[in-house]
């Protein structure tokens, strides 16, 4: 009877025993496994040049280091005021009294303004050389600076009268930012290509390397010219200006002429039609003296052509002279 809790003491020393051997165990696996990783040498990831050859916008601006200024899908509003890329373009009409001293009038000020003529034209002929339906006309393309852009239709109408006028502005800040993001990522990408050209060993690396190089450098190619291109744009707005010689401005309409105003214009036309229709007349009569005079001569030639030839021709012969009256 004695010999029972002996028994299961034993017993349960045994199981305790055979618990701590298989924890021991485990644990001296898992610090093995440890062990072994962290003694085990870090290999480099090889670098596969034939990857670099997709390389494309996408992967040159994930590359590169973000800024959170020129990061793409940048918010516009989060950009100060002063650093927006706007191209502006304008369009003006106006017409003149004056045509010649009008066109030197407009030119001297967009020199002035430090603008210059993009392109020009001008067509029709003067006043009074042919008719009234070959006035001259006028196309500028002016590239103003940005500053002077706001107030230029306002001096025009010193020069003449602006019979229409529009603006209208170009938002390009998100574009322009990302494009140079993307300048960015490709410049990175170039001077890593660079730092391993210089490390190839073998032809056919170096070939691939040289391969996409070319390919970058191409895109900072593109990407730089647009990005010029653009701060050109920027930097000078274009105004597109069309000028008409008139022989009489047209009234404003907002501002509609009084009694007495029309009754100066009614009476300034009269006596412009009293003197156009003078003109006319006094126009016809000079052209018309030529033929008078030649018709004149050819009438007076016939009639005594008549006279001596036709006349005599016609009296009979032998005809007995008449009685005297009485």
């Amino acid at each position: 009877m004695n010999d029972a809790p002996v028994f299961r003491k034993k017993k349960v020393v045994l199981i305790l025993l055979l618990f701590s051997i298989a924890f021991f165990a485990v644990s001296g696996c898992g610090s093995s496994q440890d062990d072994a990783m962290m003694s085990e040498p870090a290999s480099a990831p090889d670098l596969d040049i034939s990857e670099s050859a997709s390389f494309t916008e996408e992967a040159a601006y994930d590359a590169a280091p973000q800024d959170p200024n020129t990061r793409r899908g940048m918010n516009v509003s989060d950009i100060p005021k002063t650093n927006h890329k706007i191209i502006y373009t304008g369009e003006i009409s106006m017409e003149t009294l004056t045509f010649d001293e009008t066109i030197e009038k407009i030119t001297h000020y967009v020199e002035k303004t430090g603008g210059y003529i993009e392109n020009s034209s001008i067509e029709g002929h003067r006043i009074g050389n042919r008719s009234v339906q070959s006035k001259r006309y006028a196309h500028f393309t002016f590239r103003i600076p940005e500053q002077g852009f706001t107030g230029f239709a306002d001096q025009m109408r010193d020069f003449g009268n602006v019979t229409a006028e529009s603006t209208q502005g170009e938002n390009i800040t998100e574009r322009y930012f990302d494009t140079e993001a993307r300048l960015n990522s490709l410049t990175v990408q170039e001077e890593r290509l660079l730092s391993l050209l210089e490390k190839a060993d073998t032809i056919d690396d170096i070939m691939r390397i040289e391969s996409e190089l070319s390919n970058i450098r191409y895109q900072v190619e593109s990407l730089t010219g647009t990005l010029q291109k653009w701060d050109h744009l920027v930097q000078y707005s274009t105004i597109y200006l069309s000028l008409r010689e008139v022989d009489e401005i047209t009234p404003d309409p907002t501002h509609p002429p009084g009694f007495l105003k029309d009754l100066q214009s009614a009476l300034e036309d009269s006596i412009l039609a009293v003197i156009e229709s003078l003109k006319f007349v006094v126009t016809f009569i000079i052209m018309a003296v030529p033929f008078i005079i030649v018709f004149g001569l050819l009438f007076l030639l016939i009639k005594k052509f008549y006279r001596v030839v036709i006349e005599p021709r016609r009296k009979p012969k032998n005809q007995p002279p008449l009685p005297p009256k009485e």
